[in-house]
């Protein structure tokens, strides 16, 4: 009987060893980051959503893209903001729409303790606390546009002269940085006369639609610089119907665009690498997630695109 209690003893201690041997632990939540868009009609955001996603799964983190139907529908935007504070994710990025609208959504993260962070700016919200800004200089972008555009309008007319026609985004920190920017680049030269300053929503259509307009009261129109690419590519479309030798400009650098660059559709383009820009913009979630400290402003590459040297994206 003794023998038999002592076997039972053994058998038991055994089992609590092996027990203490075994992690208690529950395994780690994973880490689920929101991209919230202003919509997807731009290969701009497609692409950096891509590049986000990527590097998100070389982390095995989940990576989710949100984006309301177009670029004017900023309630939307908000109410995809809210849906992620209250899933509770761990960090949200944003590209807003309008950075007034966006502002009591980001509160609302601040509240729930969900850092966040804005990538394609790096103009601060007035409200809100923001953990980085990850983007371009969109100004300088805008007066790498104008000084090329006074290169090309010289060359044409052997002086820095001619008209040219602006195709703006949605009122809003991005299309003044942009358009400003050009301004004051093309402000050096008093006979560049500006035909007029057109809303086309970042919407390729709008834009076609308002450049063949823009013909009808001016014909001898050099120049077309839009504030994204997708405008430059709508602006492009109305000159080839209209069969003057206009040059368009935009902001972006997306395949598509670097495509109609090579086969001369569209003159030129200011690329600021979304891909990079998403890539960019995780890494930096990453470094805060971890504890390690960030800069509040992440500046990304800039870089004017021409036939010249557009094969180096294309990668030809």
């Amino acid at each position: 009987m003794r023998k038999l209690v002592a076997f039972a003893s053994m058998f038991v201690l055994i089992v609590a060893l092996a027990a203490c041997g075994k992690s208690t632990s529950t395994p780690a939540k994973q880490v689920v980051v929101g991209f919230v868009s202003p919509a997807l009609t731009s290969t701009f955001h497609v692409t950096l959503i891509e590049a986000a996603k990527k590097a998100g799964d070389q982390l095995g983190w989940k990576v989710e893209s949100l984006a309301p139907d177009r670029e004017t529908n900023f309630a939307a935007q908000v109410d995809m903001v809210q849906a992620l504070v209250r899933r509770k994710v761990s960090a949200i990025s944003i590209c807003a729409i309008n950075d007034s609208a966006i502002m009591g959504a980001v509160e609302q993260a601040n509240a729930a303790g969900i850092p966040v962070f804005v990538h394609n700016s790096l103009m601060p919200l007035a409200g809100g606390k923001v953990e980085a800004y990850i983007g371009y200089d969109q100004r300088k972008a805008g007066r790498l546009c104008g000084e090329y555009a006074c290169e090309l309008l010289k060359k044409r007319h052997g002086d820095y002269k001619g008209k040219v026609y602006l195709l703006l985004g949605i009122p809003g920190i991005h299309t003044t940085e942009r358009s400003t920017g050009f301004l004051e680049a093309i402000a050096a030269h008093p006979a560049i006369e500006v035909v007029a300053k057109t809303p086309a929503n970042w919407e390729r259509q709008q834009a076609m639609n308002a450049a063949s307009a823009a013909f009808k009261a001016t014909p001898d129109i050099d120049l077309f610089f839009a504030c994204s690419d997708a405008m430059a590519q709508g602006a492009a479309q109305a000159v080839r119907e209209a069969g003057i030798p206009a040059f368009t400009i935009g902001i972006d650098g997306n395949p598509d665009t670097l495509k109609d660059i090579k086969e001369g559709v569209v003159t030129a383009s200011c690329a600021v690498y979304p891909g990079e820009m998403g890539r960019i913009t995780l890494d930096t979630i990453r470094q805060h997630l971890e504890g390690k400290p960030i800069q509040p402003k992440v500046e990304t590459p800039i870089k004017i695109i021409d036939q010249s040297n557009v094969d180096e994206l294309l990668g030809k």
